[in-house]
């Protein structure tokens, strides 16, 4: 969001049309109200259809949308796009269209190379090379800041850059919130390991409540993991949150007093408000899109994935390492 804060000042957001995903759709538009926002019906993988087919269908109409608009810019801040991403993104007719380097074309793969050069050639699109290596921000909010300077035409400030909320701020006095599941269950970390470290940690530091939240369709894992905290022998208390709507998560994430998490929506909502987290990274993209910190209280904690592999990963990440994380986050 600090990318398109920044484009945002500069254009005017009243003269800003965001084109995201349907579900972050109202997020986007609870931060940037004076912004049009159009929402991208994209499909969800699912066995038995070719999702590639499914979104040219679902996404036609959004496709002809696009087609309708006349911009003087047309930015992308996606660094890995599918065909049917790129033709969404060229379809604007825009003075200037400038975007990252694609990513998912350093695989080789011939068609999807020949699809992006046909596509951003017709759109004559501005290429901005993607970080090789880490420096002080992960590679993809490195990759935002170089395609936004190429806008600027000047390179934006760290503290333009990095991502922030303007509609809410951290506020604390709710407890702690354990948002324990990710989009994918290879960057999950047990709940017997997460039972230990709060089991070592509530030795000293009994905390107010401690609150399970996730997206709606997580809402049985969530149950059964708060059953899994209690045979782990985790004594205290645990409640499992109604589902919230993404638009309103900030809010959930604002008020709590710690936010322990994995690699997911939660962590990166911690580090746009500056609240207090320890998050359990598992290592799958190490750099790309964390760890960072805008304060210095969310603590990142970066499994050895290349050393340990997919399935071992949480080895390296003991529940005594997250127990002196979470007691350091909280200052004590």
């Amino acid at each position: 969001m600090g990318s398109v804060r920044v484009l945002a000042r500069k254009y005017g957001e009243e003269n800003v049309t965001l084109a995201v995903k349907s579900e972050i759709a109202p997020l986007a538009q609870r931060e940037f109200p004076a912004a049009k926002v159009i929402g991208i019906p994209w499909q969800s993988k699912r066995k038995g259809h070719n999702q590639a087919i499914a979104n040219i269908r679902h996404c036609f109409p959004t496709w002809c949308q696009l087609r309708g608009l006349r911009v003087d810019d047309a930015v992308c801040l996606r660094s890995c796009r599918n065909y049917v991403q790129t033709l969404l993104f060229a379809a604007p007719s825009a003075r200037r269209s400038i975007a990252p380097e694609n990513m998912l074309l350093r695989s080789g793969a011939v068609r999807r190379q020949l699809a992006e050069r046909t596509l951003l050639r017709f759109a004559r699109t501005e290429i901005v090379p993607y970080p090789l290596q880490r420096d002080v921000l992960p590679t993809e909010i490195s990759s935002h800041r170089a395609v936004v300077a190429r806008a600027l035409g000047r390179q934006p400030d760290l503290e333009e850059i990095m991502p922030s909320f303007r509609s809410t701020e951290w506020r604390g006095g709710k407890g702690w919130l354990l948002c324990p599941f990710s989009s994918r269950l290879s960057k999950d970390y047990d709940a017997a390991r997460w039972a230990s470290a709060l089991i070592e940690v509530t030795r000293s530091v009994v905390p107010p409540s401690i609150l399970l939240a996730g997206s709606p369709d997580q809402a049985e894992r969530l149950r059964m993991f708060a059953e899994d905290l209690r045979r782990a022998g985790f004594g205290h208390p645990v409640a499992v949150m109604p589902a919230s709507p993404l638009r309103d998560f900030p809010d959930v994430v604002s008020d709590a007093d710690l936010v322990l998490t994995v690699d997911t929506a939660a962590a990166h909502f911690a580090c746009a408000l500056g609240a207090p987290a320890v998050i359990v990274d598992s290592g799958k993209n190490p750099g790309t899109y964390g760890p960072y910190s805008i304060n210095g209280k969310q603590l990142w904690l970066v499994a050895d994935r290349a050393r340990l592999g997919r399935s071992r990963w949480q080895e390296s990440i003991p529940p005594e390492m997250v127990a002196a994380a979470i007691r350091r986050a909280l200052g004590s």
